[in-house]
């Protein structure tokens, strides 16, 4: 049988540094850093390849999707963070329950990836 031992997706930036900071300050981990590309490890079971590249202005096209167990408490560390304010261009968007029923706090990136980070609410289980 094949098999797939990891997957992570490559994620552009404009601005390397800048970007690695971000998801630094988000409470993300650099676990190495090689060149143009680090690994990005959200420190729940998932990491990715941040890009010091943005081909075609790829990132105003990408958003990733973080199920987690509360939008709120994302909101919050957000903003206890100043997530928006250190980072120019990010934006911070309070939890909104959306028509297909997730709990949606969306973040936009310094490069302009949107971030997902969305709960099934308790009274849709």
């Amino acid at each position: 049988m094949r098999k797939i031992d990891d997957f992570k997706p490559f994620v552009p930036s404009n601005d390397h540094e800048v970007s690695r900071a971000f998801y630094q300050h988000m409470g993300f981990k650099i676990n190495w850093t090689e060149g143009d590309v680090c690994e990005v490890d959200t420190n729940f079971g998932y990491r990715f390849l941040l890009l010091d590249k943005n081909h075609n202005n790829y990132a105003h096209s990408l958003m990733l999707h973080f199920m987690v167990n509360s939008a709120q408490e994302w909101y919050d560390h957000f903003t206890e963070i100043k997530l928006a304010e250190a980072f120019n261009g990010t934006k911070v968007a309070p939890p909104k329950l959306m028509p297909w029923g997730l709990l949606i706090t969306y973040v936009w990136d310094p490069a302009g990836i949107l971030l997902h980070f969305a709960e099934i609410p308790q009274d849709n289980n």
